[in-house]
């Protein structure tokens, strides 16, 4: 009994070393799942963190506290801090309007669009989202542009979300807002509506959760991508604002971002093995990226350029004209084509007359001065999709009366390319507006470079890019080491990049 004795006072005397010295191993937090170490001191965030019902990102678990994929994320944000806070969930519109007033407010998960680009300051991307028209079965109704939904009765829409932003971006005024999304598929089965501007990410688990059967309506016309962050009032301090950031990049640079997302059955983002000559695909597919770029422009620019000097043409008459635009468009269904006025009103071969103007795009005036504009990035008033333009004056005698054109669809660029360029290699194009044109993050298309601040590395590799006609740059984005390859597109003016995270046995001169 003696050493019996003596055992348990060591191991008391062991125990209470731990305790006091904090050296114990460390833990799982039961919330996050994420390593603390015992003993380390939990701080209040200091910040109002909501969020909405936006399956699978973020929603009510059973318990009635926020879970979701990007829920998860900002958990272990606050984890990797050793902060706490609690997460709201309110209707879109409330939250958005708290966010908007501040004081030290975050909000997601947020669209990151260019109406919203100073309104908040921003952490992520935390996930993506596909903005997609749905209609009932039966509808009879076939959109095939932004312009056709315009005409085919109310179109529902969350109100003060980046959908209805952008449809009102877009002069869309035949709009039904709606609480939620949920309240807009009702009211579509209702027949209240005869459109939704829904996300396809989240379109069948609403319908489920709304006990309606995702079968009985149908997904007509997908619009754009864009990528979801998290949103912080203005006031919040910057050191906030670049710790959050540091978190989250950890997190997607050790796997953790995408084991969330593993969980809610998304794709990975992780970067793959790095082959030793990670440089040398990286020139091949510098070259994939040029000539599939000039083909798919010059395929469309040569027709134009001759449809320009036909008689049809220069009657000016929609009429004469439309039959010729059909026949390229039909052997270029990547492509919208249109003929435009000098007043800067166009037609389109799907929707003839349309309700917008092109006298406020950039490349307008130059082609009316009777030069071509190959390859400004704009989101169409057509299609409502992300495109590349290309536009040829139309000359009577020596007068240009009228412009030839047609709207280049990138995402469809970009998913060629994707299949072409292997991963882990990534790869984009600049504009000459400073725009992303091509991405294989399709999120990130039409974006304006100058978010990325000459205070950061991207920003400063960027501004190199465009400073030079072409060469090698490292930069650090999302928490991972890119060495990147890049050279101007002499017809559209573009730079291609190709770029390839840094691994070992990797240098930017393999």
């Amino acid at each position: 009994m003696k050493d019996a004795g003596y055992f348990i006072i060591a191991v008391c005397a062991v125990v209470g070393c731990v305790i006091v010295c904090g050296c114990s191993t460390p833990a799982l937090s039961a919330e996050t799942g994420q390593k603390v170490t015992p003993g380390s001191i939990v701080t209040d965030a200091g910040l109002r963190i909501i969020t909405e019902d936006f399956p699978p990102f973020n929603y009510a678990g059973a318990d009635g506290k926020a879970t979701g994929q990007a829920t998860e994320v900002v958990n272990h944000i606050l984890a990797r801090l050793n902060q706490k806070a609690e997460i709201e969930i309110l209707p879109w519109t409330e939250g958005y309007h708290l966010a908007r007033a501040g004081p030290r407010v975050a909000l997601y998960s947020t669209a990151r669009t260019d109406e919203r680009e100073k309104l908040f300051k921003w952490v992520g991307p935390v996930a993506s989202s596909e903005y997609t028209l749905y209609a009932r079965n039966g509808s009879g109704l076939q959109i095939n542009s932004l312009e056709g939904a315009k005409k085919a009765g109310r179109i529902g829409v969350v109100k003060d979300d980046a959908r209805h932003q952008f449809l009102r971006e877009n002069r869309v005024d035949n709009i039904t807002t709606c609480g939620s999304d949920a309240e807009c598929l009702r009211d579509l089965m209702a027949g209240t509506t005869e459109l939704w501007l829904g996300s396809s990410e989240n379109a069948a688990d609403i319908a489920r959760k709304e006990g309606i059967d995702p079968s009985v309506y149908t997904a007509l016309y997908p619009v754009r991508t864009t990528r979801l962050y998290i949103a912080f009032s203005n006031d919040t301090p910057d050191s906030v604002i670049t710790s959050w950031q540091a978190a989250l990049d950890a997190m997607k640079g050790d796997g953790t971002f995408d084991a969330i997302r593993k969980k809610y059955g998304m794709t990975s983002v992780a970067v793959t093995g790095v082959p030793v000559s990670a440089g040398a695909q990286a020139d091949l597919a510098l070259n994939i990226l040029a000539a599939e770029t000039e083909a798919q422009m010059k395929a469309v620019l040569r027709p134009l350029e001759v449809l320009a000097i036909t008689t049809e043409a220069q009657s000016g008459e929609w009429q004469n004209i439309r039959p010729l635009l059909a026949t390229l468009e039909e052997k270029e269904p990547d492509a919208r084509t249109w003929y435009a006025l000098q007043d800067g009103s166009y037609y389109t071969v799907v929707d003839g007359l349309t309700s917008a103007n092109l006298k406020n795009r950039s490349y307008f005036p130059v082609v009316l001065a009777g030069k071509e504009s190959v390859g400004i990035v704009v989101m169409s008033y057509s299609t409502g999709k992300n495109v590349a333009i290309i536009a040829v004056p139309v000359r009577n005698q020596s007068a240009v009366t009228g412009v030839m054109g047609a709207s280049v669809y990138l995402d469809t660029l970009t998913d060629t390319l994707r299949n072409r360029v292997p991963e882990p290699l990534v790869f984009y194009t600049i504009d000459t507006e400073s725009k992303f044109a091509l991405h294989s993050d399709k999120g990130q298309i039409s974006r304006n470079v100058a978010v990325f601040g000459p205070e950061s590395s991207f920003g400063r590799a960027i501004d190199t890019m465009r400073a030079q006609s072409s060469g090698t740059v490292e930069y650090d984005d999302g928490g991972i080491h890119y060495i990147a390859r890049f050279q101007s597109d002499a017809l559209t003016g573009w730079r291609l990049v190709v770029a390839w995270p840094q691994s070992a046995g990797t240098t930017a001169a393999t």
